[in-house]
């Protein structure tokens, strides 16, 4: 696997952590200031496995050896992506912690460790900050989700000078596009596109340093400064020219044209137009929260009885911002919605679309026309909505008219006709594709492999979808 450069490494991510390292001997901490070369560490940052396991034969008691940051031996190899390392030191009878898990990517261990020691999750670890951080710092992609249903805080960072956001430890992760999937996931489940790491950075500026046109976007639209000043004064702007990325600097300069995330309507009323007040809910914590929202996807029966037991759950928001009204809308399940509509669950933009009433999707609209570009959880689109609900042709034409725009309403590339497509409805495919949708635009809305609408039609053996999309120009 790509890796940093031993000394970008150590600079850029693990600055500031413990005692201060040297260079000389590996990036991650082995020679501390004041401390003698450590053969066991060096070892594993050198990604030396012959040396590992002659020093281990020696004395097992290195096993579970930490340097003087707390890191251990197999945090070390994860963290330097000498990953055969780590392997062997399982194999040795290591047992990682929740943290180390999710560093190495181990759903099943850390969903077992979690479950253990919940409120462990965002606590800082010695590998460089809470669980979340380290699946991002691993390249989790679109599996960091996995340390959000355990309640893990996109935010949560080391309270000092050095200590990184998860996001931008995502955009550091070496290969490109899953640098990419990890931080568009915690972007749209509530990191904060302004969090700025010591050096003044922003993650626009990480965004611009690598080129990734897909990340400046999607940071631009939710409301990423794009005249942020590092320590150096340098802009997002500076970044990409300074490191050549010609199209990136092209995004920066034109991102005027970039429309700006909305969510005025998202807990503005209820279902009776009144305005939207939510309980405290202090007294249920995230994970408590979490179980309603994971059940509102799915569930009515759970729904019906966790809100029988705690009718202000109704109005439960997990961590990822998503509130249960909007799990039961992305997904579809319009009992689920009806149920907590009726018990005072706010009523928004994406809740009324796929419920295909026209006249509260008209109503906001025209108080807001800046709603078209409303994102709902985990950034669906406005225009997708219509394929999940019931409103198809009808109501993309509204939205249409109201401002939507099909190609800029995506998502890594990943559009209404992909919605369209995956829910089999050949007529809106149709139509979208006759007002403008790209027959062979890939998105990675669904996967880390990009997949065009043919692709996903000939996955689903549709075949009258695939002759539409084939007749209209896709290419195999």
């Amino acid at each position: 696997m790509a890796r940093l450069s031993r000394r970008a490494f150590m600079t850029d991510t693990m600055c500031g952590f413990g005692a201060a390292v040297l260079v000389s001997g590996g990036p991650l901490g082995a020679i501390a200031r004041g401390a003698e070369p450590n053969a066991w560490f060096r070892a594993i940052e050198a990604g030396d496995l012959g040396a590992v396991r002659k020093l281990l034969a020696a004395r097992p008691a290195w096993l579970n050896e930490r340097d003087v940051s707390g890191r251990t031996g197999f945090a070390t190899a994860y963290l330097a992506r000498h990953l055969e390392i780590g392997v062997f030191l399982r194999q040795q009878g290591y047992q990682p912690d929740v943290h180390e898990m999710a560093l190495a990517l181990d759903w099943v261990g850390f969903d077992t460790e979690a479950a253990k020691s919940p409120d462990q999750v965002n606590r800082m670890h010695p590998v460089g900050g809470s669980a979340i951080f380290a699946a991002a710092i691993g390249g989790a992609g679109s599996d960091i989700w996995r340390v959000y249903s355990q309640g893990g805080d996109p935010n949560a960072r080391r309270p000092d000078a050095g200590g990184k956001s998860p996001l931008r430890a995502a955009l550091e992760f070496p290969d490109l596009a899953q640098a990419e999937m990890t931080a568009a996931t915690l972007l749209a489940n509530g990191a904060a596109p302004n969090s700025r790491e010591a050096d003044g950075s922003s993650p626009l500026h990480a965004a611009a340093s690598r080129g990734s046109c897909a990340l400046i976007e999607m940071l631009i639209r939710k409301h990423a400064d794009v005249t942020a000043r590092d320590a150096r004064g340098s802009t997002p702007l500076d970044a990409a020219e300074r490191n050549e990325h010609a199209q990136a600097a092209a995004l920066l300069r034109g991102h005027e044209a970039i429309p700006r995330d909305r969510s005025t309507s998202r807990r503005a009323y209820d279902a009776h137009g009144r305005p939207y007040l939510a309980p405290d809910l202090s007294a249920f914590s995230t994970l408590a929260q979490g179980n309603l929202v994971g059940a509102a996807h799915s569930n009515l029966d759970r729904v019906r009885e966790m809100v029988r037991e705690h009718p202000e759950l109704v109005h439960a928001v997990s961590t990822t911002t998503e509130g249960a009204i909007e799990a039961g809308a992305h997904t579809g399940r319009l009992p689920i919605v009806d149920f907590l509509l009726e018990h005072g669950a706010a009523y928004a933009l994406p809740t009324a679309i796929v419920r295909n009433d026209r006249e509260r999707v008209q109503t906001l609209l025209a108080e807001d026309p800046l709603r078209i570009h409303e994102r709902g959880p985990h950034d669906f689109a406005m225009l997708w909505y219509p394929a999940i609900g019931t409103g198809g042709v009808s109501m993309a034409e509204l939205l249409l008219s109201a401002g939507a725009e099909i190609e800029r309403q995506h998502y890594l590339g990943t559009t209404a006709l992909h919605f369209a497509v995956r829910g089999g409805d050949v007529e809106l495919a149709a139509f979208l594709i006759e007002r403008g949708a790209d027959v062979n635009r890939a998105g990675r809305k669904f996967g880390a492999q990009a997949e065009t609408p043919l692709a996903i039609a000939r996955a689903q053996k549709d075949q009258r979808m695939a002759g539409l999309l084939i007749d209209k120009g896709a290419r195999s």
